[in-house]
């Protein structure tokens, strides 16, 4: 879920359209919108740290706000002490539509500053596994080596409860039988106590790669020490990268990296010809495409 999504969700009230007829006293000074600011909006729902409040104006009796997050905008709409989000309609017209058509710029905007943002994040990541690749070694808790044992290998940073992380294994587990390089699984749990507690249960029972593949939401067992310390070492070491996210693929010297379940980028950076079907990734169709 994106802190957009986040955001709308947790809103105090959430409404699929709202009407407003009153309009502002004759001589009234002050603004419905001078306490609406960021950190003001901050105090009534979760806002991302990096949002931007990039337009406000006085509808009536509210403040109509719309916040920059992630490359999106966002309409709100503020009273003294509450906030809406949702369509503000005027007379049967969509006050919202026609204040977001209006900031189409403005959006542009937001949407290059995120790509630009997110692209600086990735080759930020790049460069720290360059240098640290070599510290995920005293992490790893799983290995899968279809050719027999190999001292050439690859990285997979996973979560047990990732359906993302399982639909790529397949298709890795076809790299590897065609390579014969082997796959070390860093255990990153990311997506929460149920994720924390499905690693342990690996971790403290040394769960093999097959019973990895097989395990189940449910499956649990008591913690360890040795669960505790690793996957803590694990958190130390992929926040130091602002990595809150899987999967992931490392080369075994950090020289590439592949994000998210994109296995027709890991068959490019070894070299090998396009997957097909769906472990392969279909990748030569979408070559084709």
């Amino acid at each position: 879920m994106t802190s957009k999504t986040r955001f709308r969700c947790l809103a105090v009230l959430m409404l699929g359209f709202f009407v407003l007829s009153a309009g502002v006293s004759p001589g009234r000074a002050e603004s419905v919108c001078d306490h609406v600011t960021l950190a003001w909006l901050q105090t009534q729902v979760p806002v991302p740290k990096d949002a931007e409040l990039v337009f406000k104006k006085d509808q009536g009796v509210i403040c109509e706000a719309v916040l920059s997050i992630e490359g999106g905008l966002a309409p709100v709409y503020a009273g003294k002490d509450f906030i809406v989000a949702g369509q503000l309609y005027k007379n049967g017209v969509s006050i919202t539509r026609n204040t977001m058509s209006s900031l189409s710029d403005v959006a542009d905007a937001a949407r290059k500053k995120a790509r630009e943002k997110e692209a600086k994040a990735v080759e930020m990541r790049k460069t720290f596994f360059k240098t640290h690749a070599a510290d995920l070694a005293d992490l790893v808790s799983l290995s899968f080596s279809p050719q027999g044992s190999s001292d050439k290998f690859i990285y997979v940073i996973s979560d047990p409860a990732c359906s993302h992380c399982e639909a790529l294994l397949g298709g890795l587990e076809d790299v590897a039988a065609e390579t014969g390089l082997t796959l070390k699984l860093v255990i990153y749990p990311v997506l929460g106590e149920q994720s924390k507690t499905m690693a342990a249960h690996v971790i403290c029972n040394r769960l093999s790669y097959g019973a990895y593949k097989t395990l189940k939401r449910d499956d649990a067992a008591e913690g360890c020490d040795k669960a505790d310390l690793r996957i803590n070492k694990t958190f130390d070491l992929l926040k130091k990268a602002d990595i809150s996210f899987v999967p992931l693929v490392i080369a075994q010297d950090g020289s590439w990296m592949v994000e998210g379940n994109d296995i027709c980028g890991v068959r490019e950076h070894l070299g090998l010809d396009p997957g097909t079907g769906e472990k392969g990734g279909d990748c030569q169709t979408a070559q084709e495409e």
